[in-house]
């Protein structure tokens, strides 16, 4: 009996990582009682005593961040028998690479505390920024380690909010350099009209039709400037939702308008990843237990809904005045959060480089002699269109992602 007990326990030490060949932590970091903030870090293939922390935030609001680890910039893929293929465009080939679930109630970070869901982006800067504490507290080789911000989305609200809180607490723990928005939804009252304008040059309007949107998103802007969110996220959406056709099957994906919607409101099946966080296995490597896990998370997309059409242009301003690099790109087959509204955006938020920047002619950029998009900068403000990638540009064009990260590092943007 002492044997088989001895070789069982053999066998749960020894058991087969799910993860194995690549260097990770994960877990959670219990920021109070009740409210627990869940994190996987994969220490850099190249150099990790070297290599800067870049920090990987995902959208919705209340999207999980294990949606990239798996399908846009962290080291695997999922194959359909739920086997993992390695992703050799991961980001963790040159940086330790964090992923957080964020805000709390995203993914596998939780509160018992309603009132502790984040409602608006002082919460969620002022919750982020105490789980980076805790985080530089249990990794101190990180601590003054070159910090980068990155992400997508909604993120173009959370990565502006954190990143002002962040410089205005000069903590010289956290160096942090640079941060970059992917796809996001930054100033909503640039950005709506684009939709008129990104729709009309794809061809998913006519002439007409963009007549019609030109008013409405006049009445739109105009709502917005009055602070009652709720109606203007109402008439807001509504004109957009003109573009779409039937909301509940639109003519097209909203994040790549070169294909269909198939899969519900995020359009992409993520069913493997669903069954791959059900695995006992797998949830022992992470250290979360038997919790719930949800791709993107109601609640929190709903306690942030008065959150939506706030413009946070003003934070990004902030971090250009303190000398924080900020790049904005954009994949250009996306609609939802459109090149031609990241163009817009980028061009109103009134620092000082701002007339150069709106005068500045476009640069080609291009990977291995192809032409992979189209840049122009102004001292530490870069905005990128980079070329035939939807919303989440790391899936579309893993390789030219890569080497968009690796630029951005070496500060070539």
């Amino acid at each position: 009996v002492l044997i088989l007990l001895a070789l069982l326990a053999f066998a749960a030490v020894h058991a087969e990582d799910p993860f194995a060949g690549e260097d990770y932590e994960a877990g959670l970091i219990e920021l109070e009682p009740g409210d627990e903030m869940f994190y996987w870090l994969f220490k850099s293939r190249g150099i990790p005593e070297e290599d800067p922390l870049v920090l990987w935030l995902t959208g919705g609001p209340g999207c999980s961040s294990e949606l990239a680890v798996f399908y846009e910039n962290g080291p695997w893929t999922i194959n359909d028998d739920l086997s993992l293929e390695r992703n050799d465009y991961s980001w963790n080939e040159i940086s330790n690479l964090l992923f957080v679930d964020q805000p709390l109630g995203t993914g596998f970070s939780k509160t018992n505390k309603p009132d502790h869901y984040a409602r608006n982006e002082d919460m969620v800067a002022e919750t982020f920024y105490t789980f980076l504490t805790m985080f530089v507290e249990k990794f101190p080789e990180y601590k003054g380690r070159s910090f980068y911000i990155t992400g997508e989305s909604y993120a173009g609200h959370y990565i502006p909010a954190i990143t002002a809180y962040i410089v205005a607490q000069k903590n010289p723990d956290i160096n942090l350099i640079s941060s970059a928005i992917g796809n996001g939804w930054v100033d909503p009252i640039v950005q709506y009209p684009m939709y008129n304008t990104f729709a009309l040059e794809n061809e998913l309007i006519g002439s007409f039709h963009s007549t019609l949107l030109s008013a409405g998103y006049w009445i739109c802007q105009n709502i917005i400037k009055t602070h009652i969110w709720f109606i203007a996220l109402e008439e807001c959406q509504l004109c957009t939702t003109t573009i779409l056709g039937n909301p509940l099957k639109p003519a097209f994906n909203v994040y790549d308008i070169r294909i269909p919607c198939e899969h519900g409101s995020l359009c992409y099946d993520f069913t493997n990843l669903e069954q791959l966080i059900e695995r006992k296995d797998v949830r022992e490597a992470l250290n979360v237990g038997q919790r719930a896990w949800s791709d993107c998370n109601q609640v929190v997309h709903t306690f942030m809904l008065g959150d939506w059409m706030t413009d946070l242009s003003s934070k990004v301003k902030y971090a250009l005045d303190n000398d924080v690099g900020i790049l904005v790109y954009s994949g250009d087959k996306d609609f939802i959060c459109n090149w031609r509204g990241g163009e817009a955006w980028t061009n109103e938020i009134g620092w000082d480089g701002q007339d150069m920047f709106q005068s500045a002619d476009y640069e080609k950029w291009y990977v291995e002699q192809e032409a992979a998009g189209e840049f122009k900068k102004v001292d530490k403000f870069t905005f990128l269109r980079v070329y035939d990638a939807g919303h989440m540009v790391p899936m579309d064009q893993p390789k030219n992602a890569l080497e968009m990260l690796r630029k951005f590092i070496q500060k070539d943007f």
